[in-house]
């Protein structure tokens, strides 16, 4: 689709454009997922999708009524229709249909916008007086931009907006979230040239003189399809600034003077990308491309953003790499590095307490005892992991985002860890000493090693030492259920310092909940998300909602009222029908996974449950009000409390910076006598008991380092063989304890 068919102009406009931006596949690009609507796209035009109700209306070239099938000879298609979509139960756009039959005519209906309550909408039409198109000085009909009313169910008073000039094209309205800003695409005197982006203020009844927004958005070509989110970023298409061929997306946000910032890959291509519209979450929305792959000149494409979407370009909120980390694994009685041990991370950070309750994509809980109510949150690794191995030093390098992150540590023979990195806390190494597994003395269910046996569950090690759920380690450190944590055959692991004595806890924000559940008790579905005017379940909301039926099929004495709320901006009763109606389908959706109805309450409370001072009236950032859109689960009744327990090791290693090495108290003068000032450090092994560190560096003695001393590193004991203003010379000394069979690793 050309750029005349765009926006109905009688100009014949040619795209002359510098390529240099890459179209090469960018990290950006591998966290937006895109998808061609294939259910309303068709070998005619679809373009310029909007928000409404449960679904999209947007802009085609289909015949939508017999009566109304007129082509316009200048572009060879059909007149220009709004259509709708709506989603069906599973989240998908259903095949669409004429939106409303009050708007259909033999004229161009262009794209439009509808204010926050879906009640008033904007749209664009060929410049027309009762019923007759008004033509310009040139003999050709231009476009305008009409209001409408909805009434009833009927899109009535349809008035053409004062600002309109029957000597130019006004077109592609976008009204702001307060519903007080307009913004449009015009041609007008007064623009930098072509298609300019302008706005107008309403007061009142009546509309501001336009404004032209200036040299950060308007270039000398044409900059159309403008769309305004919710915190005031403009997005809109253009083949004026730098791009990648034909329309470009771009935005620009309140205040820039710069330049407006190119979306990049995948929005954009080598044709024409414009018509983008995004979430108040800014993570799911449409754009419109005609692309290769494409089933016509135009087609409507949705995408979904791991994230949000200014994650990908705002440095300040993008998650950044750090620095990097090394994860060194040893054996905890030998202080040998352990090569091959398998290190798989993942970050907490996006992790909801439903996500937690599944396990994941595959919920596998099992039933507890009746004497049995707590609940482990398990982090799904298998699912949401990255994994590697250690080397033959037995250290595994890592670069990290900001975040917290879990890991677990395997290797055959050996008791499995766990261990959090906050990256923000943490220094670069990071020390991990495994146990060896517990050899059984019996296997039976029912003897010495079995459920109730010494060496089963809440039984003990054939050292006297307990282990299983409620043990510990010979070390002390536990490694049941209210110890250390446990990884899970299926890869998962059980995340707890609830009920730990010495360890440290990860609980995160996304949740929203306290370490009990009981009657009151609420939390919210952190991944529940919904369009703008829009009451469908998503398909990435899914995720928690599946994880919600899995819980509560998991305690079937459990009730619950599902909420949904809203903020304040709009009219009261529409946001609370609106919530109503969401949290209806949310319930919906549970019964049809199976649940009885009559365990499930939907309440839409609209803005009656404002979390913060963004009532009414109040000025207030769009991130202050998004706190106030959200999904909730209330507890209304259960037999039991569940106890909710985080699994995390009781005791973590601490985590070596280069200056910390001091030496330690109970060593010998002549172990404790050598400085280590220089800088290079060879490190023959890591112990958490002071015994076992002894014992190595008696070994290392025997072997003729003389020079090996031990150091208290916070609770570990570090072999230190020698240290060296060399690095040469370091590596020396680490190729003889290789020939000597002892592992090293060196510390510069």
């Amino acid at each position: 689709m050309n750029i005349f068919q765009h926006f109905f102009s009688t100009l014949l406009l040619t795209t002359l454009l510098v390529l240099n931006v890459s179209a090469q596949e960018t990290e950006e690009e591998k966290k937006v997922f895109i998808n061609n609507e294939a259910t309303i796209n068709s070998d005619k035009l679809e373009y310029s999708p909007a928000f409404y109700e449960d679904g999209i209306v947007f802009i085609s070239t289909q015949v939508s009524n017999k009566r109304y099938k007129m082509k316009d000879k200048r572009i060879d298609k059909n007149v220009m229709s709004i259509f709708q979509s709506k989603r069906e139960e599973n989240g998908l756009l259903l095949p669409p249909k004429p939106f409303s039959i009050e708007l259909l005519s033999t004229v161009h209906e262009g794209p439009l916008t509808f204010d926050r309550t879906g009640e008033t909408m904007f749209f664009t039409r060929n410049t027309t007086k009762d019923g007759r198109k008004i033509k310009a000085k040139d003999g050709i009909t231009k476009m305008s931009i009409y209001q409408a009313e909805n009434v009833a169910g009927k899109w009535i008073n349809i008035t053409s907006l004062p600002f309109n000039d029957k000597e130019y094209n006004t077109v592609h309205p976008s009204i702001s979230v307060d519903g007080d800003v307009l913004y449009f695409a015009s041609n007008r005197e007064g623009g930098a040239g072509g298609m300019d982006i302008w706005s107008v203020k309403k007061i009142g009844d009546d509309w501001s003189e336009p404004k032209n927004l200036g040299p950060s958005v308007n270039t000398e070509s044409d900059e159309i399809f403008p769309y305004v989110h919710a915190d005031g970023t403009l997005y809109f298409a253009s083949n004026g600034h730098v791009g990648f061929g034909g329309l470009d997306l771009f935005y620009s946000r309140p205040g820039d003077t710069a330049p407006a910032t190119n979306l990049g890959a995948p929005f954009n291509s080598e044709n024409d990308d414009f018509g983008f519209i995004i979430d108040r979450d800014k993570k799911n929305g449409y754009f419109s491309s005609s692309r290769n792959g494409g089933y016509g000149a135009d087609d409507i494409y949705s995408f979904y953003v791991t994230g949000k979407l200014d994650q990908l370009f705002d440095e300040e909120i993008r998650p950044t790499v750090v620095r990097d980390f090394t994860v060194m694994v040893s054996d905890n009685v030998s202080s040998e590095m352990i090569e091959g041990a398998t290190i798989t991370y993942t970050n907490l950070d996006n992790l909801s307490i439903t996500k937690a309750i599944s396990g994941g994509s595959n919920p596998e809980l099992k039933n507890p005892d009746d004497s049995d109510t707590d609940l482990l949150l398990r982090v799904p690794m298998e699912e949401m992991g990255m994994n590697g191995a250690t080397d033959f030093l037995g250290k595994f390098p890592v670069a990290l985002s900001t975040g917290n992150y879990a890991f677990v540590i395997e290797k055959p023979g050996y008791q499995s860890r766990q261990i959090l990195v906050d990256t923000e806390s943490s220094t670069e190494e990071i020390f991990v000493s495994l146990d060896k597994e517990i050899v059984m003395a019996d296997n039976g269910l029912n003897g010495s090693s079995g459920i109730n046996g010494t060496n089963g569950i809440n039984g003990t090690n054939i050292d006297g030492s307990s282990t299983g759920i409620n043990g510990s380690n010979p070390n002390g450190s536990g490694h049941g259920i209210d110890g250390s944590g446990t990884v899970n055959p299926d890869g998962t692991i059980n995340m707890d310092g609830s009920h730990s004595s010495s360890g440290s806890s990860y609980s995160g924000s996304n949740g929203g909940f306290s370490n009990t559940i009981r009657e009151g008790s609420v939390f919210q579905l952190p991944n529940i998300y919904y369009n703008f005017n829009d009451a469908s379940i998503r398909p990435d909301a899914k995720v928690d909602l599946d994880a919600l039926a899995g819980f509560l099929s998991q305690y079937p004495d459990v009730e619950i009222e599902l909420s949904s709320h809203t903020d304040s901006r709009g009219g009261s009763r529409y946001n609370k029908r609106l919530s109503q109606k969401r949290a209806e389908n949310s319930v919906a959706y549970l019964i049809r996974q199976g649940l009885p109805a009559n365990r499930l309450v939907a309440v839409g409370y609209g803005e009656d449950a404002i979390r913060n001072h963004c009532t009414n009236g109040k000025e207030c950032t769009e991130d202050e009000h998004q706190y106030n859109r959200r999904t909730e689960v209330k507890i209304l009744r259960m037999n039991n409390e569940i106890n909710i327990q985080f699994v995390n090791d009781t005791s973590p290693p601490e985590y070596v910076d280069k200056a910390s090495f001091t030496s330690s108290s109970n060593s010998s003068s002549s172990s404790s006598s050598n400085s280590v000032s220089g800088d290079y450090t060879v490190i023959a092994g890591v112990y958490a008991n002071y015994e076992n560190a002894e014992k190595k560096q008696g070994r290392l003695v025997g072997k003729g380092y003389d020079q090996t001393s031990i150091k208290t590193v916070g609770n570990y004991y570090h072999i230190i063989v020698n240290t060296f203003q060399d690095r040469d010379q370091a590596l020396n000394l680490q190729t003889n304890l290789t020939s000597d069979e002892i592992k090293s690793f060196l510390k510069e």
